[in-house]
């Protein structure tokens, strides 16, 4: 078990800080109504009140939020630990293993994460003397250092070292499913996924290099709302209504209206006699496409139900209009009243324009939506 580099003299005698300081955890366990004096390296004396009962509590521990953790280490040694690491707010010590957590967060800032754990001590850094830091008290370390002792130096009694990688906030990165062994500290690792809303690719595994930069294996592509709506929409022909006039364009089908009566509604919808139709919308920017909704023609107010006219339908992409040629995905059908048709693009395909056909006639879209994200 280590022990605390400073000491404390009485008359002729020194001794070890951390020794002093074990008594004095005793009797303030102990004799809970009294004042206690401690001291520090300095011998300037430090006054530790009955109100700082609050030093520390039992069965509890701040999960998650772990910059490093100390195998065989005293009680006193983890909470110098975290008052010599400016980013640290909080220590977990489990007395069982001699082990300790120095936390990034307290149970104030991460109110979900502390918890109830047998056998563990949660403690403030904020309620411990900083004077128990010897002579890293006064130190200038930046936040993602950590405040060293140089026993030996004649000029300089402390010295700064990286002490962590800083918490990722990349864009979309969520750390709330870290695991247990996680920590931010130097050649620690931590699990990350992707935010809801966001796609992922790589392990989810970050490591915390000796630089203090982080190395990702992960990347988190924001994943678009309806690409297609009211984008551009053009199709291979256009069925009108003889009596109203009505033309049936393919804009209809990127309106933001996913009702399916054919009537009332209004859906996209090519000619009589156009035995190879297709319908395609222009995204305007190159996205990486991982599926398309369909709605298909529900019942109208004539009571027709020609919704089995969705079939085969194929989905292909393309990055310009002339080259619309790579498979997304494939709904064999027959289609359903008022059915949502999804077709995956498995092969995540990248375009600007996404094609929809059939290889019969009467090609009927009520509203399509194209999901994915920027590239």
């Amino acid at each position: 078990m280590r022990t605390l580099s400073h000491g404390f003299k009485v008359g002729n005698s020194e001794y070890p800080l951390g020794i002093c300081l074990k008594v004095f955890l005793k009797r303030f366990v102990i004799i809970s109504d009294e004042e206690i004096v401690s001291s520090n390296a300095q011998f300037k004396f430090v006054k530790v009140r009955k109100t700082t009962l609050k030093l520390f509590k039992r069965g509890h521990r701040l999960d998650g939020k772990v910059i490093q953790s100390y195998a065989e280490i005293s009680f006193l040694d983890c909470v110098t630990e975290c008052l010599v690491t400016p980013r640290c707010k909080s220590v977990n010590y489990f007395k069982g293993a001699n082990f300790c957590e120095s936390n990034y967060e307290n149970k104030t800032t991460a109110e979900t994460r502390y918890m109830e754990s047998a056998g563990w001590v949660y403690s403030e850094k904020e309620h411990w003397p900083k004077d128990l830091a010897g002579a890293c008290s006064n130190s200038t370390c930046q936040i993602s250092e950590k405040c060293r002792h140089k026993r030996y130096s004649e000029d300089k009694f402390f010295e700064c070292v990286l002490s962590d990688c800083g918490i990722p906030d990349k864009k979309g990165i969520d750390l709330s499913k870290a695991k247990r062994e996680d920590a931010i500290g130097i050649h620690r690792r931590i699990h990350a996924s992707c935010s809801e809303g966001y796609s992922q690719s790589g392990s989810g595994r970050l490591l915390c290099q000796s630089n203090g930069e982080w190395k990702y294996d992960i990347v988190c592509k924001e994943a678009a709302s309806n690409l297609a709506l009211n984008k551009p929409a053009t199709q291979s022909s256009t069925f009108t209504w003889p009596e109203n006039r009505i033309n049936y364009s393919a804009n209809l089908a990127v309106d933001g209206n996913n009702g399916t009566d054919f009537v009332v509604d209004k859906c996209s919808c090519t000619e009589d006699g156009d035995t190879n139709p297709w319908w395609s919308v222009d995204l305007q920017a190159i996205y990486t496409i991982k599926f398309v909704r369909i709605f298909n023609r529900g019942m109208d107010e004539w009571g027709l139900d020609v919704s089995d006219r969705l079939r085969n339908i194929t989905v292909i992409v393309g990055l310009t209009v002339s080259d619309i040629n790579t498979p997304c995905g494939f709904f064999a059908g027959p289609g359903t009243l008022s059915q949502l048709v999804v077709i995956d693009c498995p092969t995540l395909p990248q375009g600007r324009f996404v094609k929809i056909s059939i290889i019969t006639e009467y090609l009927t879209l009520c509203e399509v939506e194209v999901f994915g994200y920027s590239v």
